[in-house]
């Protein structure tokens, strides 16, 4: 029998936390149960509820696994909260009653390995996480292994993904989304194959990319989550990488998301330098992790503009630095732009570098690489396609290249599937709308464009929700767009619409 004290200590599911927390009501409650609830929040999303109870927890916990339990979901939340400095901390506090659960240990060497990435030591995360596939030996077999596991194939699949070693990307990916089979959760299934998307991003399939985005997008959508937001920006890159910029833009704008490197990322794909260069110029400086990528956008935006030489240094140092944190994707991506630009100012002194580098991306596995700019592709593809071993990668990537090119000078004349709303989403979560509210009132949206009456029930029906459920939500948004009570639902939406068009 399954006491309270082993699910506070079990890992959870998104679908576990869903369910248990309806059963944990705010009150007097014990201890196991205050944990179990902090849990359940930070699995729902709510890192800084979680992060907040669990931390005031943690001194009156005095149970070793229970403890250990604590410290672990604090290293995962440090992460998703950038308390970096936090979680070598905690680890500390961890490892020694960690040491005596397989799956808290791996659970802990997971959490330290998602720190490193978030702080580009790619080769120390991937230490960390095969850590923890030993660790994952010792569990016993069944559901809860199952989901560590699936959740550590899901970082293997990042890291080989940022190593360059692509087709270890795509086996992991191919792994997670197996594992996540087996869970009965809808949530997991989505997450697998969004990193089936995020490895054949990285290796260069841009159009497998795209179609598993989009297929997790569609999922993850109701849960207005993190990753939901993420997935679109990645599906949003993945787009206007093909050409497609109006809709990888509608996708930007919708996820209402991304560090301003990713930002200056899409204004480059746009062909908006000086746009990438003020949201760069904008940003407040961040961590050295964050200052790589947001030079990597810069060197470019340099050369861009005028002063290549500048760029091709910047370039050529962040591949070095790249390089030396186990980052080899970022590394050929900005050797690849740094050969580029030497060849705009000395005919030759980059193409004699662009064989070995196609050689390079298609020894890892990879089809293509992350390239901001379409005429890039074009130019390597031209410049080692007379190279025998490189030369049918060559060919495909610039083919690639010239169909993005071509799209993107055609996509004003393509019809785009344009909401209103989508585009209102960062004003209207600056103006204190939750996703889940938000969700409602796309769910509105779509019911007025297929011309149907709005009646309660049925929309509570397709939201999923008791009627009770919505009325307390179309409450909370009416106050929140200060509308008066005796207006019908059908003026919500023009009201956000006009609160939207007041803050821009």
């Amino acid at each position: 029998m399954t006491t309270l004290r082993d699910q506070a200590i079990a890992p959870l599911s998104r679908a576990d936390a869903e369910r248990l927390l309806q059963t944990l009501p705010l009150g007097r409650q014990t201890l196991e149960r205050r944990v179990l609830r902090a849990r359940c929040l930070k699995y729902l999303g709510s890192f800084d509820v979680a992060w907040a109870g669990l931390t005031d927890l943690m001194p009156a916990v005095k149970d070793p696994m229970l403890r250990a339990r604590v410290a672990v979901d604090l290293v995962h939340l440090a992460y998703y909260l950038a308390r970096a400095d936090e979680a070598a901390r905690l680890t500390v506090l961890a490892q020694d009653d960690a040491a005596g659960d397989p799956l808290l240990l791996a659970e802990l060497r997971l959490g330290t390995s998602i720190n490193l990435t978030a702080a580009n030591d790619i080769t120390g995360a991937l230490t960390e996480a095969r850590w923890a596939e030993d660790a994952l030996v010792a569990a016993p077999r069944g559901r809860s292994r199952d989901l560590v596991m699936a959740r550590l194939q899901r970082q293997l699949a990042h890291l080989h993904s940022h190593a360059a070693d692509y087709r270890a990307a795509k086996t992991a990916a191919d792994m997670t989304v197996r594992l996540a089979s087996r869970i009965n959760d809808a949530w997991e299934s989505a997450s697998g194959t969004y990193v089936l998307g995020f490895a054949a991003w990285y290796g260069g399939r841009t159009d497998e990319a795209v179609e598993h985005f989009t297929k997790a997008e569609g999922v993850l959508s109701p849960y207005r989550s993190s990753l939901w937001r993420y997935t679109l920006l990645c599906l949003s890159a993945a787009r206007m990488q093909r050409g497609e910029l109006a809709e990888g833009d509608r996708l930007a704008r919708q996820s209402a998301t991304g560090a301003s490197e990713d930002l200056a990322h899409l204004a480059l794909l746009r062909g908006d330098a000086e746009v990438a260069e003020r949201i760069l110029a904008r940003a407040p400086k961040g961590s050295p992790a964050d200052e790589h990528f947001r030079d990597f956008v810069r060197g470019i935006v340099r050369a861009q503009q005028g002063d290549p030489r500048a760029g091709i240094r910047m370039l050529e140092d962040l591949a070095s630095e790249f390089g030396s944190r186990g980052m080899e994707h970022w590394a050929i991506g900005a050797s690849v732009h740094a050969a580029y630009w030497r060849e705009q100012v000395v005919r030759g002194a980059g193409a004699a570098r662009a064989a070995h580098l196609v050689r390079d991306i298609g020894a890892r596995g990879g089809e293509g690489f992350a390239y901001y700019l379409p005429e890039v592709a074009v130019w390597l593809g031209r410049a080692a396609e007379r190279d025998a071993a490189a030369g049918p990668l060559a060919r495909s990537i610039r083919a690639r290249g010239e169909s993005a090119i071509r799209r993107a000078q055609s996509d004003a004349d393509v019809p785009l599937r344009t909401s209103k709303l989508d585009e209102a989403t960062f004003h209207l979560r600056a103006s204190g709308l939750t996703w889940r509210e938000l969700g409602i009132l796309r769910e509105l949206e779509r019911v007025r464009g297929e011309g149907a009456g709005l009646d309660r029930a049925m929309l509570a029906a397709r939201l999923g929700v008791s009627p009770n459920t919505l009325r307390v939500h179309l409450t909370r948004i009416r106050a929140k767009l200060d509308v008066g009570d005796k207006r019908g639902d059908e003026v919500l939406l023009e009201a956000a619409l006009a609160q939207s068009a007041r803050s821009a």
